[in-house]
């Protein structure tokens, strides 16, 4: 009996559940209506032509390094012990030099 109280097992009961519900209110669900402007690009109710939209993330992507990069310094820094006693304190100055060498690299190079 306990093997319906797991956790892929109550999963897929709910799953098949929200499935059966919602095949059977789709029925009372509103129809839409087809329109001839319905898919076309809305800028303040003029016509503008479609036209292919290539996105650019050569700006982003440093901004998205630095973001994990310091929070991955942040973890590292805050779990290890920085006791001067206490071995490994030279690795942290290490981590921390190659974290401002890689910072250096990705903003001034």
């Amino acid at each position: 009996m306990e093997i319906f109280l797991s956790p892929p097992v109550v999963f897929i009961v709910a799953l098949l559940s929200a499935m059966a519900l919602s095949e059977f209110f789709a029925g009372w669900a509103p129809k839409g209506t087809e329109s001839a402007g319905k898919e076309l690009p809305y800028a303040c109710g003029e016509d503008v032509p479609a036209e292919k939209v290539l996105p650019d993330y050569q700006r982003f992507f440093p901004f998205a390094i630095f973001f994990t990069l310091l929070h991955v310094a942040g973890l590292m820094l805050a779990t290890w012990g920085l006791n001067p006693t206490a071995g490994g304190f030279e690795l942290v100055l290490a981590y921390v030099g190659a974290v401002a060498v890689i910072l250096a690299m990705l903003f001034l190079g």
